[in-house]
C-alpha cells in the first residue's frame, strides 16, 4: 500500500527519445496526498486516459511516417518479356496499384522465361540471382504470375523472401496446390470460359458441325483440354476432333483444307508433342491467317491475330482485380486469412475485321460483345466537332430564317409604299393636269377647229357641178393631220393620267423637255409668262421613264409660273436649260424670276406636305425628288444671284 501511495504522489510524463524508444518519467510533487479513496482513483483515471491519448498519438505518428514512405514491390514472371500476355498483365496491375494507392509505389520486376529453359539447373540459378539482388532489399510485397505450375507463388518466396506477404494471378485449369494455402500465400486464379465460348460459336454460326481443338502436350494444356471434353458433351450433334498428338508444322498446313462447317478452337498450347515451347498467341499468329476456317480463342492476349473471338479472359479487367487485392495486402490485410479466388470469367469479345473475313453479319453478335478493331466511322472521329457544327448551322439557320422574315416582312412595306407612292404620285400628275385645263383645250380646240373648218370646205367643193378633186383630197390631208395631232394630245393626257409605275428606257431628255414646254406652253401664254427653252446640240442619252420625268418637268414649270404671278408683266420669264455634267450625265434646270424662296425655308422645300404657297398640298416636290432619286439622280433649290428661283436634278447616263 505503501508502494501505491508512493506512485500515486507524483505526476507521469511521457516523452519520446531519439531511435523511437519511450521512457515513463517520475517527478515528485510538492502537494499532499489526496484525502480520500474517491480522489485517489480519480487521479489514477486521469493518468490512464493521458497516458493511452499519448499513445494513440504515437502510433499514428509511426503509422504517418511508414505510409509516407514509398512501397517496394517485385513482380515474378514465369515467362519472358517479350510474350504479349505478361505485358498486358503488368500494365494493368501498375496502373491499378498506381491510380488507387496513396504511397508510391516502387516495382521490380524479374522473368524466368521457363518456356526456353524449363530445368531445375535454371531455376536455381534464378533463384541465387534473386537472393542476391534483393538480400539487402525491404521488399513489401511480391507478387508472382506463374503460367506452368505454382512454383514461382511457393517454394521461392518461401525460401528466400519468407516474412513478405504473396499475392499470385494464374490463367490455367490446374488445380492449386494444398502446400500453396499452407505457405499463407493469396491470390486469384482465373479459369477460362470454355462453354461461353462455344456458345459464342454457336450463336455467330449456327451451321456449325465440327470443331476442332488444337492443344498442347504439357500439364497445363492438358488440364486445359479436359475441360474442353467436359463442355463438349453438352453439345449434341456436333463433332469435337482433338488435334493434340500432331507436330504444330503439321497442323499449320492441316488446317488450310478443312470443309465447310467446321471451326478451330485454339486451347492452350505450351509445348507440342515434339516438346517444342510455344505461346497461345504466337500460334494463333500464324495459324488463324492461312486456316481455311474460322479460329476461336480463349484468351484475350491472343486477341488481334486474325481470330475471330471467344468469350476469352480479360487482361484488363483481371488486373484490375489483382491490383486492389494486392493493395489490400499492401495495407494490412492478412495472406492467410484472404481466400484465393478461382473464378471463370470469360468477356465475349469478336475482331471486327475477322467477321467481316468470313462474313459473319454483325447482327449475329450478342449484345453483350465487345467488338474490337472496328474502323472509327466519321461519327465516332469528329463527334464533338459534328456537334458544335450542328450547333452553329442550327443558330445560323434560325439567324437566316429570321432575316428572311424581316425581308420578306420588309418587302411588303416596301411594296406598300411603292404602291403608296405610286399614287400619290398619280394624285400629283392629276393636279398637274387640273392646272393645265386651258393647254389642254387650246391643244384640242386647235385641229378640232381646223377640222370643223375643213370639213365644211370640203363639202363647199362637193356642191359645184365640177368638184376640184384635187382640193377636195389637199382638205381631207389636213383633216387626218389635224385629228393625228389631238390623238396625240390625248396619248400624252391618257399617259400622264395613268397609274403606272416607272419604267427605265433608253431616252432623249431634249424629246421630253420640249414635250413638257408644249404641254405648259398655252398656260404660260395664258399667265402672260415667256418659256425658254435651251437644249444643247448634243446630249447624252439618259436612262429613265418618260412620263414621270415629265411630271417633274411640268410641276417645276408651274411652280415657276406661281412665284411670278405677282411679277411685271414684261419681267416674267421661265428659263428652261439642260446641259451635260463631268461625269457624263445630264443637269436640267428651271429657273424663274418671282420672289426667290426664304433661306429658312430651303431645308425643308422637299419634305411632304411641307408648301410655301396658301393653297397649295405640299406633295409636288417631295414626289418629284422621290422620282428624281428613284432614277439614281439629285433635286436641289436655290435662289439666283439677282433675283427668283431655281431647281436643278441630275440625271445619269444611259450605260447600255
Amino acid at each position: 500500500m505503501q508502494n501505491v501511495r508512493m506512485a500515486c504522489s507524483g505526476m507521469y510524463f511521457l516523452e519520446m527519445k531519439r531511435r523511437g524508444r519511450i521512457f515513463l518519467r517520475l517527478s515528485s510533487s510538492r502537494n499532499n496526498f489526496p484525502a480520500t479513496i474517491q480522489q485517489r482513483i480519480s487521479t489514477y483515471a486521469i493518468l490512464v486516459s493521458s497516458a493511452a491519448g499519448i499513445l494513440n498519438g504515437l502510433a499514428q505518428d509511426i503509422r504517418g511516417e511508414q505510409s509516407s514512405q514509398p512501397k517496394h514491390v517485385l513482380m515474378l514472371f514465369s515467362e519472358s518479356k517479350d510474350v504479349p500476355g505478361n505485358i498486358m498483365q503488368e500494365q494493368a496491375v501498375r496502373a491499378e496499384m498506381q491510380k488507387e494507392s496513396t504511397n508510391s509505389i516502387e516495382f521490380s520486376s524479374e522473368y524466368l522465361d521457363a518456356a526456353h529453359f524449363s530445368d531445375k539447373e535454371h531455376f536455381q540459378v534464378f533463384q541465387d540471382y534473386l537472393g542476391r539482388k534483393y538480400a539487402r532489399q525491404k521488399l513489401d510485397l511480391i507478387l508472382a504470375f506463374p503460367s506452368r505450375d505454382y512454383t514461382l507463388a511457393g517454394e521461392l518466396p518461401d525460401a528466400l523472401f519468407p516474412v513478405v506477404p504473396v499475392v499470385f494471378v494464374a490463367v490455367n485449369e490446374q488445380e492449386v496446390p494444398l502446400a500453396i494455402s499452407k505457405l499463407g500465400v493469396t491470390g486469384i486464379v482465373q479459369r477460362f470460359d470454355i462453354r461461353g465460348t462455344l456458345g459464342l460459336i454457336m450463336h455467330l454460326q449456327p451451321d456449325t458441325r465440327r470443331v476442332v481443338v488444337v492443344g498442347g502436350t504439357s500439364d497445363s494444356d492438358r488440364a486445359t483440354l479436359g475441360r474442353i471434353a467436359d463442355a463438349a458433351q453438352a453439345l449434341e450433334g456436333i463433332e469435337f476432333e482433338f488435334w493434340t498428338n500432331r507436330p504444330v508444322a503439321e497442323m499449320m498446313a492441316a488446317v488450310k483444307s478443312l470443309p465447310k462447317g467446321s471451326v478451330i478452337l485454339l486451347s492452350a498450347v505450351q509445348r507440342d508433342v515434339t516438346g517444342q515451347p510455344f505461346f497461345t498467341s504466337q500460334l494463333a499468329r500464324t495459324m488463324a491467317p492461312s486456316a481455311s476456317v474460322p479460329v476461336y480463342v480463349l484468351g484475350g492476349w491472343a486477341m488481334g491475330t486474325g481470330a475471330v473471338g471467344g468469350a476469352v479472359v480479360d487482361l484488363q479487367d483481371l488486373g484490375v482485380r489483382v491490383g486492389r487485392l494486392a493493395l489490400r495486402v499492401l495495407d494490412g490485410a492478412n495472406p492467410e486469412t484472404t481466400p484465393i479466388e478461382v473464378a471463370t470469367k470469360g468477356t465475349p469479345m469478336v475482331d471486327w475485321r475477322a467477321l467481316q473475313r468470313w462474313r459473319i453479319n454483325n447482327s449475329r453478335v450478342p449484345a453483350n460483345a465487345l467488338i474490337r478493331y472496328r474502323p472509327e466511322t466519321f461519327w465516332d472521329e469528329h463527334k464533338d466537332l459534328i456537334l458544335v457544327s450542328l450547333a452553329v448551322f442550327l443558330a445560323q439557320s434560325i439567324t437566316i430564317a429570321g432575316l428572311l422574315a424581316q425581308r420578306t416582312k420588309r418587302r411588303q412595306v416596301e411594296f406598300e409604299l411603292i404602291n403608296q407612292r405610286t399614287e400619290l404620285t398619280h394624285v400629283s400628275r392629276v393636279s398637274t393636269i387640273g392646272q393645265l385645263t386651258s393647254t389642254l383645250a387650246h391643244e384640242l380646240g386647235q385641229p378640232l377647229g381646223a377640222i370643223l373648218r375643213n370639213t365644211e370646205a370640203a363639202e363647199i367643193f362637193l356642191q359645184q357641178e365640177k368638184p376640184d378633186l384635187e382640193e377636195v383630197r389637199s382638205i381631207l390631208a389636213d383633216i387626218r393631220k389635224d385629228d393625228q395631232r389631238a390623238g396625240s394630245v390625248i396619248e400624252r393626257m391618257r399617259s400622264l393620267l395613268q397609274r403606272r409605275r416607272i419604267e427605265f428606257k433608253r431616252l432623249d431628255i431634249g424629246e421630253v423637255m420640249a414635250e413638257a414646254v408644249a404641254l405648259a406652253g398655252h398656260d404660260a401664254l395664258t399667265r402672260q409668262v415667256k418659256m425658254v427653252l435651251e437644249i444643247p446640240a448634243k446630249l447624252p442619252a439618259v436612262r429613265g421613264d418618260r412620263v414621270h420625268l415629265q411630271q417633274v418637268l411640268l410641276n417645276l414649270m408651274l411652280n415657276g409660273m406661281d412665284a411670278m404671278a405677282d411679277g411685271a408683266k414684261g419681267a416674267r420669264t421661265l428659263m428652261v436649260r439642260a446641259e451635260p455634267t463631268k461625269d457624263g450625265g445630264v443637269q436640267v434646270s428651271v429657273s424663274d424670276c418671282g420672289t426667290g424662296i426664304p433661306p429658312d425655308k430651303l431645308e425643308r422645300l422637299f419634305d411632304p406636305f411641307f408648301t410655301t404657297k396658301p393653297d397649295g398640298m405640299g406633295m409636288g416636290l417631295a414626289i418629284s425628288n422621290t422620282i428624281i432619286e428613284a432614277h439614281g439622280g439629285r433635286i436641289q433649290a436655290g435662289n439666283n444671284a439677282t433675283r427668283g428661283a431655281i431647281f436643278k436634278f441630275t440625271l445619269p447616263a444611259n450605260e447600255s
